[in-house]
């Protein structure tokens, strides 16, 4: 793969592929996090929220095995019950929530989440195909009540469009270029940067990157990559690349 591959590539599991190594399993965690964060309008059940958040802290924080354990046991028995809500009654709305429910159970195996492709359809479904499914099938829920009702709907319009390969340049960055973060602008105003970059992993405020960006010109940075991406009319995710890279996160 070159660097213009990675940039137009619509595979996130070849662009995962081509990482190997230098995906580390924090970063693939959290990319398979953030893939479910965006079908979170359809984790209709709390306790699959409460998962995902467990799935997401494992990723800076070991969590311990029995807690873990559970946490397995809770996903399968909720990702039964979606089967047989959609065995009973299938439709769009059933199916969405099965595959929604696969795709949060996809995340708690003890070797990390599973972002291969199934080698036969009788094996878990891995994220992004669950999140791909679960998407597809939220449109035609909203397609269906659109057509029925005659106007726009606005339940379904809180799924954010499912990217995964924006994901993977987000979290991982470009693997052509590593960032190089210069010393000088973490000392600078009393270590200004990594405390912002902090408040920003810690409490999601990924608003702030506008900020960050201003900050980082003032401390004397003038790399077009770090400053463009923090700048990106997009929404940012924890692993964010910049953030990462400022806080020594690897």
């Amino acid at each position: 793969m070159t660097e213009s591959d990675w940039f137009e590539c619509v595979s996130p599991e070849s662009m995962l592929d081509h990482l190997g190594k230098q995906a580390t399993a924090r970063k693939k965690r959290l990319f398979a996090c953030a893939c479910v964060r965006r079908i979170g309008p359809l984790l209709t059940d709390p306790r699959l929220h409460d998962l995902v958040e467990l799935a997401e802290r494992s990723a800076d924080e070991r969590i311990p095995t029995k807690q873990m354990q559970q946490a397995r046991l809770l996903a399968s028995l909720l990702c039964e019950q979606r089967v047989e809500e959609e065995t009973r009654q299938p439709n769009w709305m059933t199916r969405a929530a099965r595959a929604a429910a696969q795709a949060v159970e996809a995340l708690l195996p003890v070797k990390g989440p599973i972002l291969q492709t199934p080698r036969d359809v009788r094996e878990q479904p891995d994220v992004v195909s669950a999140t791909r499914m679960a998407r597809t099938t939220a449109r035609a829920i909203e397609a269906q009540r659109e057509e029925r009702l005659g106007e726009p709907t606005s339940s379904q319009r809180g799924l954010e469009a499912l990217d995964a390969v924006e994901l993977v340049r987000e979290i991982f960055g470009n693997p052509f270029h590593p960032v190089k973060v210069d010393p000088a602008w973490l000392a600078w105003n009393d270590r200004t940067i990594p405390k912002m970059a902090r408040v920003i992993y810690d409490e999601r405020r990924f608003q702030d990157l506008l900020v960050l960006a201003d900050a980082l010109e003032e401390a004397g940075c003038t790399d077009r990559d770090i400053l463009t991406h923090c700048r990106l009319p997009m929404a940012h995710v924890r692993g964010c690349w910049v953030v990462d890279a400022l806080l020594g996160m690897q």
